[in-house]
């Protein structure tokens, strides 16, 4: 009996070989050092890694039918119980779960999550097993210090490359009748969009209610406001309209923050009915937009893999195209910005860090990774250089798609505040700009009030503190238009 299982293992094992057949050596080397750890005795060989991600990404993280969950364990012995956690903020989860060993995080949630001693600082394990998150690589991450680092601190590996993107429906663009009609209207030519005004006269021209066709789906629930605010905001100065000054007065109270809101605000009567609804996040969004009742959305990349499905009403139908952005003298400043980002990190509580870390770089080398990211089932975007020229993933996402995240990787801004205390500043953010949306406050009651209310958190964590970790944060914002 035994030799029989030995032989289904050995078939199995060729099986994956065969299949799986590409590592590059960032992978070969975490296999490397998870045998030595075996081997020193310091891990028990049938160790467990507990791996807890999003419904969203566990697929790319396990491959399609466990494919890589199988050829890891095949390799190194240490198997992976894996689990899905709530679309939710990882820091309470992290927080009332201490059995994990790996988790996601969001770009913005690092600064709380390492404030408060919830994850791990991977200098040490980054030096004792020779890997790098920055610096030179034949594929290295896109953005590593905005997706790996808090403050020049390490402590997440890039896994997903979530950037905003417009998506717009190509073939009404293109359409000689619409072309014609919004020339006779506004007195100009109907093309892409290159700035937030034009945006706002193509969501208008389109929108036709009593058909059931909408002229923006972008989301306006209140927990993901800032990240539909944010490009608006950050335009509206060259190189950037910074959140702070460098003494840590907000800068939101201003004309370019009542001109963003406003802007933010001016899609809602061209929007869905439910759109202001707690629930309407991007499960109400893209659906809509899928089903072709939609002229535009914002949402990342990984929108395309939703939109290139078979059943999708608009395959074939949308482009996507840079942010819009705002003219300032002669030249359209254009900024979009990171918004939810799943990367992985390692909770202080975990059992097992160093397996933890060693699978986290495994399932990151470049052709693993690349094969993860194929994997239709799950919404990870690319995060490495050799993403955007693999053959299956620009099958999967389109030319079109990987093209623009390209253009706009340089004007992307850090997600959040990357403050201490970012929950609280982007709760209060998110509130007033709910509560705008209501009808219920002006653009600039708004505005002032989250800037009282940014005031006071300031205060509470402490000015001094706080500018230092600002710096560091304005110090990662593009300087291109």
């Amino acid at each position: 009996m035994k030799s029989v299982f030995r032989s289904f293992a050995y078939i199995i094992s060729l099986t994956l070989v065969s299949v799986l057949a590409i590592a590059g050596e960032q992978a070969d080397k975490a296999i490397e050092g998870v045998k030595t750890l075996v081997a020193q005795g310091s891990i028990a060989s049938d160790s467990v890694i507990r791996l807890v991600a999003k419904q969203g990404n566990i697929a790319n993280f396990l491959g399609q039918n466990h494919d890589l969950k199988n050829r890891w364990e095949v390799e190194t012995g240490i198997l992976i119980d894996a689990k899905t956690m709530p679309q939710q903020a990882s820091i309470e989860y992290i927080k009332n779960h201490t059995d994990i060993d790996l988790t996601v995080a969001r770009n913005r949630e690092y600064a709380d999550l390492y404030h408060n001693n919830l994850i791990v600082d991977l200098s040490a394990l980054i030096d004792r097993f020779g890997f790098e998150l920055v610096g030179a690589s034949k594929s290295p991450f896109l953005m590593p210090q905005k997706q790996a680092l808090y403050a020049g601190t390490p402590v997440a590996i890039p896994a997903d490359g979530d950037i905003a993107l417009l998506y717009l429906r190509q073939d009404l663009l293109e359409n000689p009748e619409n072309q014609q009609s919004y020339q006779h209207q506004f007195n100009e030519p109907l093309k892409v969009p290159v700035t937030w005004s034009e945006y706002q006269r193509h969501i208008e021209f389109f929108h036709q209610p009593d058909k059931g066709f909408y002229g923006s789906v972008e989301q306006r629930d209140e927990a993901s406001a800032w990240m539909f605010w944010m490009p608006r905001y950050v335009s509206q100065g060259y190189p950037n309209q910074f959140l702070f000054d460098d003494n840590m007065k907000p800068l939101i109270e201003s004309d370019a923050g009542v001109a963003a809101t406003e802007s933010y605000l001016a899609t809602l009567p061209y929007s869905p009915p439910d759109i202001l609804n707690q629930t309407s996040n991007y499960t109400y969004t893209l659906p809509i937009f899928m089903s072709g009742k939609g002229y535009s959305t914002i949402i990342t990349l990984a929108g395309a893999k939703i939109f290139n499905s078979p059943h999708s009403k608009v395959r074939g139908k949308y482009i996507v195209v840079p942010m819009p952005g705002t003219k300032i003298g002669n030249k359209v400043n254009h900024r979009t910005t990171l918004i939810y980002g799943n990367n992985l990190v390692i909770p202080s509580t975990a059992q097992n860090k160093e397996l933890a870390f060693l699978f986290a770089m495994w399932l990151t080398d470049p052709d693993i990774s690349e094969i993860a990211l194929s994997e239709k089932g799950g919404f990870a975007d690319p995060y490495r250089m050799n993403h955007f020229e693999s053959k299956a993933i620009q099958a999967t996402y389109g030319m079109n798609v990987l093209e623009v995240a390209l253009k706009d990787m340089p004007v992307t801004v850090p997600a959040g505040t990357g403050l201490p205390g970012d929950r609280e500043y982007i709760a209060a953010l998110n509130k007033q700009l709910f509560l705008a949306s209501q009808g219920k406050k002006s653009a600039t009651e708004a505005m002032r009030a989250t800037a009282q209310e940014w005031e006071r958190i300031t205060e509470q964590y402490g000015r001094e503190q706080q500018i230092k970790y600002w710096l560091k944060m304005k110090a990662l914002f593009p300087t291109v238009q």
